[in-house]
């Protein structure tokens, strides 16, 4: 994976373990070495930035809390480094089943292992509302450095993180904004922006218009306020591009491809005048059964549907054809592991780090 960035300078019961990953030299007490000698001075690569918060922190290791900073470099650079001795990070992983999360954890223990870091993985089994804070307490048994929280489930948020807290471990969380940690993720307002935008470039293509077209926009609640902007931004850019037009807000709570699809066959039946039909939703599992559910009911020819995560069944689907599907946001999931460690390794080293780092995105597939 180090191959492909810019050289420099040269949703399960019990208890969840925490396994060590390729790389791992074992049981890890924290960083053996601190400060200006925790790292190399030699940059092995940086991975391209897609910008960041104005607002910058600093870890105290006092009050075990994030600290605003005014002594700060303009931008963030994700300059990785190898450690000079032990240097622990913790994973907690949404899950290690779906596509993108898949993707996204290949890419840290690439990472981690090419660079030297030990990476302690704990798996959250989404949407378990359980496993997380299993996961999280096992994870300070490792005594990591920091952690990057991948927790989506956005009523866990505070509690897994006061675990975290408890053991004065600093937080990357994947995403979702929590109080007290660095957020690391696209803008979801910015993918919902994308996704409406291939809707509307669809709609004109085919000369739809307000008033022969409907807005159905796909949610799901458990996920919490910011992940739904993904959609909510999706449907305010259509609404922008087409004044007046029906809206049909859609929630759900399940991650069952199946249901998700009799549940949107339900909102489809209970709209038989929808003439022409745009989809926005949160996330490719969505999008996929909408889409589905459109096919079912041979309503596939005057509908589009766009997904964020830009997975190959998507991909794989748009290109079969005779389908909804017309787009995906790419969250750059193959690179997240680049992001990750040069943050944890800046923080452990007690430099400054913005609030916020935004990961790269786009549409697919790109016109």
């Amino acid at each position: 994976m180090l191959s492909r960035v810019a050289k420099i300078g040269t949703l399960g019961l019990g208890l969840v373990a925490v396994v060590s990953l390729v790389g791992c030299s074992g049981s890890s007490s924290g960083p053996d070495v601190t400060g200006e000698d925790l790292f190399s001075s030699d940059i092995i690569a940086t991975a391209p930035s897609n910008g960041n918060s104005d607002e910058w922190v600093l870890w105290n290791k006092d009050t075990c809390s994030f600290e605003p900073t005014d002594d700060h470099p303009d931008t963030w650079s994700a300059d990785l480094r190898k450690p000079n001795g032990t240097f622990t990070v913790g994973f907690g992983a949404q899950d290690t089943t779906l596509e993108v999360n898949v993707t996204m954890n290949e890419s840290m223990s690439t990472v981690s292992s090419e660079t030297g870091v030990d990476l302690a993985l704990a798996d959250y089994k989404f949407p378990s509302t359980s496993v997380p804070i299993e996961a999280a307490r096992s994870l300070t048994l490792r005594e990591p450095a920091v952690i990057v929280s991948n927790n989506q489930v956005d009523t866990l948020l505070d509690t897994v993180n006061a675990i975290y807290k408890d053991a004065c471990v600093p937080v990357v969380q994947v995403v979702t904004a929590a109080e007290g940690t660095i957020l690391f993720g696209p803008s979801n307002p910015d993918m919902g922006v994308l996704e409406g935008e291939r809707l509307v470039e669809h709609a004109t293509e085919n000369g739809w218009t307000a008033e022969n077209t409907t807005l159905f926009t796909t949610y799901f609640s458990p996920a919490g306020p910011e992940v739904a902007k993904r959609a909510s931004e999706c449907a305010a850019t259509v609404e922008a591009a087409f004044p007046g037009i029906k809206k049909v807000d859609h929630d759900t709570t399940s991650t069952n491809a199946l249901e998700l699809q009799n549940a949107f066959t339900d909102v489809l039946t209970a709209n038989p005048d929808a003439e022409n039909i745009l989809v926005c939703t949160i996330a490719d599992l969505w999008a996929l059964s909408d889409s589905n559910a459109l096919k079912q009911a041979n309503r596939q020819g005057n509908a589009a549907v766009t997904g964020v995560n830009g997975g190959t069944a998507v991909l794989d689907d748009i290109k079969a054809g005779n389908t909804a599907m017309v787009g995906t946001v790419d969250l750059g999931a193959a690179s997240w592991g680049e992001y990750w460690i040069p943050l944890a390794e800046d923080i452990a080293s007690g430099k400054p780090v913005p609030a916020e780092v935004y990961a790269p995105i786009k549409m697919l597939p790109e016109k």
